[in-house]
């Protein structure tokens, strides 16, 4: 585990509590959290940066969106991203992650298959953003 974010556990899936001092924040956080779940991402040497956009019309949807490309990316180019830098323009996120690749990465937790919407949140509290996203594994 890892400050940025708790494990939420769920019954059949799995879930990640992130905060931020901003939207971009917490979404990099969340994102963190998710690959960490999947990933020993102490050893990641990133090497490679792919860049992913998402788009939405509030706040929980973006996170989703961005989270979604993440994988997608993931997968496709069969990295462990470790870090990313988060850049949001009226609900339109421009997200830089750096990885390494997966393939000689050991996994300490099941695949995330899809991010879902079940019971997710992301929201400004009051003194910082807060999300709460359930993973299907």
């Amino acid at each position: 585990m890892d400050d940025r974010y708790e494990i939420l556990p769920h019954t059949a899936d799995i879930g990640v509590l992130a905060r931020g001092d901003t939207l971009s924040d917490v979404i990099a956080n969340t994102a963190y959290g998710m690959f960490d779940l999947m990933y020993d991402l102490s050893v990641v040497e990133p090497e490679t940066t792919v860049v992913v956009e998402a788009a939405a019309e509030t706040p929980p949807e973006l996170l989703v969106d961005a989270l979604s490309e993440l994988l997608a990316s993931s997968e496709t180019e069969n990295l462990a991203f470790v870090d990313f830098k988060v850049e949001i323009d009226d609900l339109r996120a421009v997200i830089t992650a750096t990885g390494g690749p997966a393939a000689v990465v050991e996994l300490v937790g099941p695949p995330v298959k899809a991010v879902t919407y079940h019971d997710l949140r992301c929201e400004w509290t009051g003194s910082r953003w807060e999300s709460r996203v359930i993973f299907d594994v």
